[in-house]
């Protein structure tokens, strides 16, 4: 955790020792990280109420393999680059680059790497216009 950082007291981290918080970073009320499969968050970063940055899921295609849900793990890194705002109740989903300076509406869902300087709003989230 670098320095002035922040994480309020009803913020969430599991598997904290596979998160890294870059300086200067905000985790604001009832944020959830969950890390096991690694999450790096950059330099500067706002992350809102609610928000969810998640780098473990389950396997979609379990039952193709005769698996449960419940007995598969999907476990990706998930990357925030430097001066991003993440919006109130958005999700950033396993394997997600999000690029510098970028903003993460309130409440989109991002499945996709997004490139710097990005607006994403939506579900799923989507770039609408550069900034």
């Amino acid at each position: 955790m670098g320095q002035e950082s922040t994480i309020a007291a009803t913020a969430r981290i599991y598997v904290p020792g596979t998160v890294t918080l870059g300086r200067d970073v905000h985790l604001n009320d009832f944020v959830h990280i969950w890390g096991g499969g690694g999450v790096t968050i950059g330099d500067h970063v706002m992350v809102a109420s609610h928000a969810v940055i998640t780098s473990q899921s389950h396997d979609v295609n379990a039952r193709a393999a005769g698996l449960l849900y419940r007995d598969t793990d999907d476990w990706r890194p998930v990357i925030i680059g430097r001066n991003v705002w993440i919006g109130a109740g958005a999700c950033i989903l396993p394997g997600v680059e999000i690029g510098d300076d970028s903003v993460i509406a309130a409440g989109a869902v991002v499945t996709r790497s997004v490139a710097p300087r990005a607006l994403v709003m939506g579900v799923p989230g989507r770039v609408v216009r550069r900034l």
